[in-house]
């Protein structure tokens, strides 16, 4: 059995990318094709541990020009009931963010906590992808059960070090990793992997560190600083009212220019994530198009003496001229992240205890 969505893939991934609602209206046949790809999850603090899972079930297909990866996102509801608690993104936060993410071609609301096959079946994914790690239901049951008997479950690495639960612990305990440890910085082949192009294989974004003469990622398009952006920030806990920020500025603002990210560290505020971390996710978006680490005075300036290494516009994150006009950014900061975790205290510290992880 296979399904055939009848219309073109590019119609699905632009439209299910802005118009979820549309996804029920898509007429089907029956074909199941292993080329679209179907992986799910809660998605809460999306982070690059999400993204990488992504990436890796992109990467299954070896169909670059054609694969489409399906995510299935859960409800609040179904993640209250299964895992005791709500999630600290609301639904449509969740939504979106799993949408922007560079590997997604669409997103599937409301899919089920347990993966259930009818479901991949309308969309007609052959396999669903997870990590090497067990998610259990409610009663304590693997959620991919069903899909390991019917041989139609595949497993990619755990992306380690980094969960939704660890960035809760460190909200709860204020205890952050030091820029001195190991996995503060990202790894060369870390950043060569997650600046790959929407087919998961070829190149993309760009990686600089400090200024333009120190390349550390070439990516998948001709350089041109006077043809780019900067955007400055730190990209602390990289949210929906970040990306809705570089959202406009891609489709509105700068709709023909590269969008480069400089991420900063504020020396006066608490970061909660690790420049790894930030540089990673901020990477796996699909408003990105290159990152430069720790930008120096002079390229924050944008007061390069060379005309060609400067930028056509320097703008900072949650500037009004960004927030004005958008969805997430007017309400959603780091600071609203942390006072959802702060004002349920008991809870979060309860929810992470069971984990193994206490206070």
């Amino acid at each position: 059995m296979s399904i055939i969505l009848t219309v073109r893939r590019i119609d699905i991934e632009e439209t299910l990318n802005t118009t979820p609602s549309v996804l029920p209206q898509i007429k089907m046949t029956a074909q199941l094709n292993e080329d679209r790809i179907w992986i799910d999850g809660c998605f809460d603090f999306v982070h690059h541990g999400h993204a990488c899972a992504m990436l890796q079930a992109r990467r299954t297909s070896n169909n670059k020009e054609n694969s489409m990866l399906f995510c299935g996102v859960h409800n609040d509801a179904a993640i209250e009931y299964n895992k005791g608690t709500l999630p600290v993104m609301n639904a449509p936060e969740r939504y979106a963010h799993a949408r922007s993410i560079r590997w997604c071609s669409a997103v599937v609301e409301d899919a089920p906590y347990v993966t259930a096959p009818e479901w991949m079946d309308r969309f007609g994914c052959q396999y669903v992808i997870h990590g090497d790690d067990v998610t259990l239901d409610a009663n304590g049951e693997d959620c991919y059960t069903i899909m390991r008997k019917m041989n139609r479950f595949k497993m990619v690495k755990r992306t380690y070090g980094v969960s939704t639960t660890d960035i809760i612990h460190r909200i709860l305990t204020h205890n952050t990793l030091p820029s001195t440890d190991k996995d503060y910085f990202p790894t060369l082949d870390e950043l060569e992997f997650c600046s790959k192009g929407v087919d998961g294989f070829s190149n993309h974004c760009y990686v600089f560190q400090d200024d333009l003469n120190n390349m550390l990622v070439r990516g998948g398009y001709d350089w041109d600083s006077t043809n780019s952006v900067l955007i400055l920030g730190d990209f602390d806990l990289f949210h929906m009212g970040h990306i809705d920020q570089l959202k406009k500025i891609r489709n509105v603002l700068e709709p023909r220019r590269q969008i480069i990210i400089g991420v900063t560290s504020n020396e006066s505020k608490e970061i909660i994530m690790t420049i790894k971390e930030r540089v990673l996710s901020l990477l796996s978006c699909s408003f990105v198009d290159g990152v430069i680490i720790h930008p120096s005075k002079d390229t924050i300036e944008n007061s390069s003496h060379d005309e060609k290494s400067k930028f056509s516009k320097v703008y900072n994150i949650d500037s009004p001229e960004l927030v004005d006009g958008t969805v997430f950014s007017g309400y959603l900061t780091s600071r609203t992240i942390i006072a959802r975790i702060e004002t349920q205290r008991d809870m979060y510290v309860e929810r992470n205890k069971r984990k193994g992880m206490p206070i």
